[in-house]
This record gives C-alpha cells, structure tokens and sequence, in this order.
C-alpha cells in the first residue's frame, strides 16, 4: 500500500476565452460545459525585464453547476475555478493514442458581477 497521500486540488484564476458550450450526455441527459480559461503570468527575465505567459485550461463543468455556466461563463469574464485534475485519453480515426490535462471544477468563482439593469 502506497503511504503517498492522494491529494488531488487545483485552483486557478484567468478569464473565460469563449462561452461555455454545454451539451447533455448519457441516459439520463447529463449536462456538461467546457471552458477554457486564460491564466496569465508575470515574471522578471534574466535582464531583469518584465514578461508574460499565457497558459490555456480546459475546464470541465458537470450537471447544476454547467447548466448554470451558460448564465455566467462569458468571453472575457474573470473567474476562479476550484476542482481537481484530470486526464481524458481517446484514440484518432487513425487508432493513435491521445490524452489531454484538464480541470473538472466543483466550483467556479465569478469575479466580477454584470451591473443589474434598473
């Protein structure tokens, strides 16, 4: 038996690229939303000059929470997504194997709210 704990948390925060795209699933029309989410980085090269990198994550969204995600999971929202990590594999038309990093959220923090109209 293994005495490495399995823990298994990320969070991370950036802004939605494109809505979400939900679609149901199953037998039981499961709803499922996918984002993506810009995560931008500032550091200081070897010259002592400011950089920037951009990463690209997938987010994962499954039943209440990806049927609410089409109310608030727009293009260029700022959020905090909370979940854990997990790796989707599939094979091509061609049998070659793939497999891809993503976050299955449990909770999506929206951070800044749409001013309500009066």
């Amino acid at each position: 038996m293994s005495r490495t704990p399995g823990l298994n948390f990320v969070a991370v925060a950036g802004n939605i690229v494109r809505d979400a795209e939900t679609r149901k699933v199953g037998g039981n029309n499961t709803s499922v939303s996918n984002v993506t989410i810009a995560n931008n980085r500032n550091y200081k090269d070897k010259e002592g000059n400011w950089q920037e990198t951009v990463s690209f994550i997938d987010v994962e969204l499954w039943g209440p929470l990806a049927d609410r995600a089409e109310d608030f999971a727009k293009k260029g929202a700022p959020v905090v997504v909370e979940g854990s990590l997990r790796e989707n594999q599939w094979k091509d038309k061609e049998n070659k194997s793939h497999s891809k990093l993503l976050i299955r959220a449990d909770r999506i923090h929206l951070l800044n709210y749409p001013n309500k109209k009066k």
